[in-house]
């Protein structure tokens, strides 16, 4: 499949930006702060993961993968788990050091993607262990929004491990796509 890099106007683009946009109602419905306010909040994260599944699925299924979608869906996924994380920072407990982790995660994948696309003339995708952790990550706003105390040491430990792992395995991608053009 090739990559259809004139398209940016497709269904699973749009569920990328969707996800953008929902962030804004997430953020809103947590500031509430009450019981119906966090469920509000769940109920539009559950649907805002369901874009993310979707988003690439079609992308697939209808031949319409396209370099604004590579570039969008992962930065939607951060735009969305940073702006909840740092609501949930100020409204339900998420340590600062915990957000701290993801910024600089999200910022040296950022950083190293730009420089990476500047430098091979390639967009570079997301891989299984970034999959992974933007899913333990959604675990980790969950609980905090749901106020599961007896989870969050357990979703916490989770997330600062897959955030490493997937640290390292990005950094690794792109130091040997950058110097030996593999990938």
């Amino acid at each position: 499949m090739t990559a259809q890099s004139n398209k940016v106007w497709t269904l699973s683009n749009a569920l990328s930006f969707a996800r953008v946009v929902l962030a804004w109602p997430i953020v809103a419905s947590l500031m509430i702060g009450t019981r119906a306010g966090d469920i509000q909040a769940l109920v539009l994260m559950l649907l805002a993961g369901l874009t993310d599944f979707f988003d690439g699925y079609l992308a697939r299924k209808f031949n319409q993968t396209s370099d604004v979608g590579r570039i969008i869906d992962p930065l939607a996924d951060k735009i969305c788990v940073v702006a909840i994380a740092v609501t949930l920072m100020f409204t339900h407990g998420l340590p600062m050091w915990f957000l701290i982790l993801i910024i600089a995660r999200d910022l040296a994948i950022l950083l190293l993607g730009t420089f990476m696309i500047s430098h091979t003339k390639s967009i570079p995708e997301s891989n299984w262990p970034g999959k992974v952790t933007v899913t333990v990550l959604a675990m980790v706003l969950i609980v905090y929004t749901l106020s599961l105390d007896p989870l969050k040491t357990p979703v916490l430990v989770a997330g600062v491990a897959v955030v490493l792992i997937s640290t390292v395995s990005y950094f690794k991608r792109f130091i040997k796509e950058i110097f030996t053009g593999k990938k």
